[in-house]
C-alpha cells in the first residue's frame, strides 16, 4: 500500500463509518425497540468491518476526479507533501492500535486472573434453582462468587459465565433471581460476540468520536434489551426498578471499580442507570410501541446505505488517472486472482499526469 493509497483509504474511510453510524443513531430511535436495536447495532459493526475489507481489497469506483487543472509544479507539491502527511497520520494510527491491542490483552489478562483467583464458583443448577429459573440453554454455564466487586457481570470466550458480588446472593431471591435473568439474557443473545465486534472497530477507529458513541450506544441498547426482558419475566416493572436502585445504591457507596473492564457488567455508570430506570417506566406506561414492520426496513435500509456510501470515495489522489472509473485493484487481492488465473488491472493506466517521473521531469 504506497501512501496515496493509504491516505484515500482513511480519508474516505472516516467519512464512510460515520455515516453509517449517524444513520443507525437515527434508526434506533426510529424503530424504538431493544431487541432490534441490539440487532441494528450487530448490522453496523459488520457494515463498518465490511467498509474496511472492501476499501483494502476491491477497487473502487470513481465518481470524482482529483481537480485536474492545477499545474504541474502544483500536483507535484500535493503528491510530495500528500506523503509526508499519510506517512505521519499512519505512524500515529499504528501506534494507537498497538496501544490498544496492547491495553486489551492486558484486561484480558486481568481478567482471567481474576476469575482463576478471586472468584468461588457455584452450582449454577442449584442457584438457578433456588429463583425458580428453568436450566439454561448454556448447559457449560458457570456461576461465580466474588466478594471483591459490587456490581454483577457476565463474559463469555470458551464458555459463559456470570459472575455475582457475594452480597447479591445473600439478597432475597426477588432481586437475585432479576440480576440473573438479566444476565441470562446478555448471554442468550450473544451480546458477547457483539461486544468483540465493537471492540473490533473501536480497536481500528480508536481516534474516531462517532466510534466511541456507537460504543456507549450500543450498551445502552444491549442494557435497555435485558432489562426489558428480566421485568416482563419477572412480571414487576416496580420490583425490577427497586433491584436497579439496590444496584446503584450499592455501587454508590463502595466503589465499583472492581468490576474487570471489558465485561458486560450489570451497571456501574450511574447516568446510564437512571437512563434505564426512565426507560423502564415508560414500558411500563405502554408508551414505547412501533410497528412491527419497522425493524426489517431499518435493518435492510442500513445494508443499502453502506452499499451505497461504499461507492462515494473523496478525490484525494493527485496520481489517480481519469480514464478509467475504477481504481486499479490493491496489489495484494490482485495478486491472488493472478495466482488463480484471473486478470484483473492492478496499475493506473497511463497518463503523463499520473506518473512521477514526468511531474519531475517536467519540473526541472
Amino acid at each position: 500500500m504506497d501512501s496515496r493509497f493509504a491516505f484515500e483509504v482513511g480519508c474516505t474511510l472516516c467519512l464512510q463509518i460515520s455515516v453509517v453510524i449517524a444513520v443507525t443513531f437515527a434508526l434506533q430511535r426510529w424503530i424504538g425497540d431493544a431487541r432490534f436495536g441490539c440487532r441494528l447495532w450487530t448490522t453496523c459493526f459488520v457494515c463498518v468491518i465490511g467498509l474496511v475489507a472492501a476499501a483494502i481489497l476491491l477497487p473502487h469506483r470513481r465518481l470524482f476526479s482529483f481537480p485536474g487543472e492545477l499545474s504541474r509544479e502544483s500536483t507535484l507539491n500535493v503528491v510530495v507533501w500528500q506523503s509526508r502527511l499519510a506517512m505521519g497520520l499512519g505512524i500515529f494510527w499504528a501506534s494507537g492500535v498497538v496501544v490498544s491491542l496492547v491495553r486489551r490483552a492486558l484486561l484480558c489478562g486481568s481478567l482471567l486472573r481474576f476469575l482463576k483467583f478471586n472468584c468461588k464458583a457455584m452450582d449454577a443448577g442449584t442457584l438457578l434453582g433456588r429463583v425458580g429459573i428453568k436450566p439454561c440453554e448454556q448447559s457449560n454455564l458457570s456461576i461465580l462468587e466474588a466478594p471483591q466487586i459490587q456490581g454483577p457481570f457476565c463474559w463469555q470466550f470458551q464458555r459463559p459465565v456470570i459472575v455475582l458480588p457475594t452480597f447479591l446472593i445473600k439478597e432475597d431471591d426477588a432481586t437475585l433471581r432479576h440480576v440473573l435473568l438479566h444476565e441470562l439474557e446478555h448471554l442468550r443473545t450473544q451480546h458477547p460476540m457483539q461486544h468483540f465486534l465493537q471492540g473490533v472497530c473501536s480497536t481500528l477507529f480508536w481516534f474516531h468520536p462517532l466510534v466511541w458513541s456507537a460504543a456507549r450506544g450500543a450498551e445502552l441498547t444491549r442494557e435497555y434489551l435485558c432489562d426489558e426482558v428480566a421485568a416482563k419475566t419477572a412480571g414487576k416493572f416496580g420490583a425490577y426498578l427497586r433491584t436497579l436502585a439496590k444496584v446503584a445504591e450499592r455501587c454508590g457507596s463502595v466503589s465499583c471499580t472492581g468490576v474487570p473492564k471489558g465485561t458486560l457488567a450489570f451497571g456501574n455508570h450511574e447516568s446510564a442507570l437512571v437512563q434505564r430506570s426512565k426507560r423502564l417506566v415508560e414500558l411500563a406506561e405502554g408508551r414505547l410501541k412501533s410497528p412491527r414492520w419497522r425493524p426489517v426496513f431499518a435493518i435492510a435500509g442500513l445494508f443499502l446505505v453502506t452499499a451505497l456510501i461504499q461507492q462515494v470515495w473523496l478525490p484525494t489522489n493527485a496520481m489517480a488517472s481519469q480514464r478509467s472509473e475504477w481504481s486499479p485493484w490493491p496489489k495484494w487481492s490482485a495478486s491472488v486472482l493472478h495466482l488463480f488465473n484471473v486478470p484483473v488491472r492492478d496499475f493506473e493506466q497511463f497518463e503523463d499526469r499520473v506518473q512521477m517521473h514526468e511531474l519531475v521531469y517536467e519540473d526541472n
